[in-house]
């Protein structure tokens, strides 16, 4: 058998050359750097938004949950408040049942040491502890103020009197004085019941 031999007869300019295509490696390491950072990029990009949107559904999901037991929760403060309004009130029977003696006496002391032409207007209770007494009064003596603040702060059962204010007003075209004071309670004080009663009795 004889071996086949092949002649290119084709001038030079027209033959075809097989030419191997070689990239230095400074090229192709970046350009396959960038490949990989775009798709890890592109992967990063589509988890994100999934994570995201996932994250907006169970916000909605809690928004509609929210929505529907508004009214619950607007039944549960409404209790809560209610409840908390009637424990203020038992504790302030509580604390009136417990001190009962106490305010008997305050009112003695405030009443009793007013002097001469003068007359309580109001009594107020301010926050504490310890309990403050707001006191309002009239008098036709201007010296009779510091009299009467000095009587209530001999009282055991006051630990200290302060004046707010003094002022001068006509009254049935006569000069009076109204003045307010402070009164700290003195919550240690000791009650004798027993002269309350004879007191009392007689």
């Amino acid at each position: 058998m004889m071996e086949r031999i092949e002649i290119n007869l084709l001038p030079a300019e027209y033959r075809i050359y097989k030419r191997n295509l070689k990239l230095p490696r400074s090229i192709v390491y970046p350009v396959v750097a960038v490949l990989i950072l775009a798709f890890a990029a592109i992967s990063v990009s589509f988890y994100t938004q999934n994570l995201a949107s996932s994250i907006e559904d169970e916000i909605a999901a809690i928004e509609r949950d929210i929505a529907a037991n508004k009214n619950v929760q607007a039944e549960i403060n409404k209790l809560r408040k209610e409840k908390k309004e009637v424990e203020e009130k038992i504790l302030a029977l509580e604390r009136i049942n417990v001190n009962r003696e106490l305010w008997v006496r305050l009112m003695e002391v405030l009443s009793g040491g007013l002097p001469p032409h003068s007359w309580l207007m109001s009594i107020r209770e301010e926050a504490g502890p310890p309990p403050v007494l707001s006191v309002e009064a009239r008098t036709y003596s201007f010296h009779e103020v510091a009299s009467y603040m000095s009587r209530l702060g001999e009282s055991e059962f006051i630990n200290k009197v302060e004046l707010h204010d003094i002022e001068r007003v006509q009254l049935n075209n006569r000069n009076i004085y109204r003045f307010s004071i402070s009164c700290t309670v003195n919550p240690d004080a000791k009650l004798d019941i027993s002269r309350g009663e004879e007191r009392t009795d007689g």
